[in-house]
């Protein structure tokens, strides 16, 4: 396979990010018109203990891109093969959704998290723990966690505002096992990553130590945090405590891979939507990147917008980019006008998720990619 090319400007760049502590290791990947016009591999998988320089085979945990690489694209299949539909109630899903407002939530309000719901709760810290923590990243967890979500009911009514949500993705993944059958990591593999021929996309699923050490097996992983909750390091092992709780595999969180693999579904959804035949259908595709008509809203089904003013897309994006942030340091931006697709790996929450400079790295970076990269 041919090295892709490396702009000076961008590396030195992401190497100014190391020095500079705003990550300990990343990875930048830009694509434009169906090429790779820079990949690039910066600083260390962790520094406590010092770990093997960051390279292509390196596993970041991808933190809230699975909403929009693993959750968002099976809603769409789901829709796409006659299984769910947008404007369909969550309660005929779910029956155990009931009351106090919550009848009134759709499928569509989940994924442009207009459902009215809080942003985030710590549930994890409620999971029953019989047994010295034997109901953590177990089935029972999973079921906990979901209980409590049900349990919720809407803030705001829904509909009327837009409030990133972390209960609305919770709430996606069971209504996608509810009515296909079978877990987001199951359908996941099947749906996606099978068909796509992508190899380092995937779940740790911690409810099975087998399949956890299956999915760990021969794969090198960027540390995150020096978890105070936990007690540990977390390497190979979901960030997210919530997901942690639930066993790992969430829609909301919980997704590991590399930067190539990122960007393959970022392909899937780019070429779907600028021709008709990908693997989306094309309708569904321009569908979910229309944003949200819900008042001060910068959401579309599923994804993130450049917002008018401090976006951490920066300001140079076309008006129909879509993307999502994570909370690892991970960013994925597809601006369709430029057919262009960039992805940041950090795990600048490594060895503590205090650090934030990468609020003002990251809009610089993408800036400065947009400059160096559109006219190509």
């Amino acid at each position: 396979m041919a090295q892709p090319e490396s702009h000076p400007d961008l590396v030195r760049l992401m190497d100014a990010g190391i020095a500079g502590g705003v990550f300990p290791g990343g990875a930048l990947l830009v694509r434009v018109c169906g090429k790779t016009v820079h990949l690039s591999f910066h600083g260390r998988r962790s520094l406590e203990p010092p770990g093997d320089p960051v390279d292509a085979h390196t596993c970041f945990d991808l933190a809230s891109l699975t909403k929009v690489l693993v959750t968002t694209p099976l809603v769409l299949l789901s829709i796409q093969r006659s299984r769910l539909e947008l404007e369909t109630p969550v309660h005929r899903l779910l029956e155990e959704y009931t009351g106090q407002g919550r009848d009134a939530i759709t499928v569509r309000m989940l994924l442009d998290h207009s459902s009215g719901l809080a942003d985030w709760r710590p549930y994890y810290e409620k999971v029953p723990s019989a047994g010295g923590g034997s109901w953590l990243a177990t089935v029972k967890g999973q079921e906990a966690v979901r209980g409590m979500v049900a349990a919720e009911a809407p803030e705001a009514p829904p509909g009327s505002r837009a409030l990133y949500s972390d209960l609305n993705f919770i709430l996606l993944d069971w209504i996608l096992e509810r009515v296909n059958g079978h877990p987001t990591d199951v359908l996941f593999a099947e749906w996606l990553t099978e068909p796509l021929k992508i190899e380092s996309l995937f779940f740790v699923d911690l409810k099975s130590p087998a399949k956890a050490a299956r999915a760990r097996r021969g794969r090198a992983f960027a540390a995150t945090e020096r978890c105070p909750w936990r007690g540990r390091l977390l390497i190979g092992e979901v960030h997210d405590e919530n997901t942690y709780a639930m066993g790992g595999v969430s829609g909301h969180a919980g997704l590991f891979g590399t930067i190539r693999d990122v960007a393959a579904v970022a392909d899937a959804w780019l070429g779907s939507f600028l021709h008709s035949g990908g693997f989306f259908e094309q309708g569904l595709a321009k569908q979910f990147w229309q944003k949200s008509e819900v008042p001060g809203s910068s959401r579309a089904l599923g994804f993130d917008t450049p917002s008018p003013r401090a976006s951490q897309a920066g300001g140079l994006f076309g008006p129909r980019t879509v993307g999502q942030l994570g909370f690892t340091g991970t960013s994925l931006w597809i601006d369709p006008d430029r057919e262009l697709i960039v992805v940041l790996r950090t795990n600048r929450v490594h060895p503590t998720r205090e650090n934030g400079t990468i609020k003002q790295f990251r809009p610089a970076l993408d800036e400065r990619v947009a400059e160096l990269c559109v006219k190509r």
